[in-house]
């Protein structure tokens, strides 16, 4: 696996979010262009920005956890790989609760009273989504 940029990623995925991908497909995109191989199959995360469309999980945190299989994931049906992934994901989700209190869409995002205030917060999710996936990846020993 290519080493991962932790500075130029969470720029990366501001800047995709901006451009109107959703929450879950601008930090998996940004990840994919650091460390995946070909197109990122970003279609495959549309469903999951806006807490999967229903204000659930963090659409963000959805899909950085997709973006961990890119280091973790497994290609057979190998269990200690399968203990590992896990054990990155409740990581991920620890560290992002740690951060903003909640991983839950709704309670994330419900006081924000503009959608421009809902944007301003969102990519700091965004951001901070990506930051941890690139401490975890960093810590992929080959």
């Amino acid at each position: 696996m290519r080493a991962i940029d932790s500075t130029s990623a969470p720029k990366r995925a501001d800047e995709l979010f901006h451009a109107g991908w959703n929450c879950a497909e601008s930090v998996f995109v940004a990840i994919h262009e650091q460390v995946g191989e070909g197109e990122a199959p970003v279609q495959l995360l549309t469903a999951l920005g806006g807490g999967m469309g229903c204000k659930r999980t963090c659409g963000a945190l959805s899909g950085a956890v997709v973006s961990l299989g890119l280091a973790y994931g497994r290609t057979s049906p190998d269990e200690g790989a399968k203990k590992v992934a896990s054990a990155k994901a409740r990581e991920l989700c620890k560290g992002f609760r740690e951060k903003h209190h909640s991983i839950d869409c709704w309670e994330l995002t419900s006081g924000y009273e503009s959608e421009d205030d809902r944007r301003r917060g969102c990519t700091e999710l965004v951001r901070t989504a990506v930051e941890l996936v690139c401490g975890l990846m960093a810590e992929r020993r080959d």
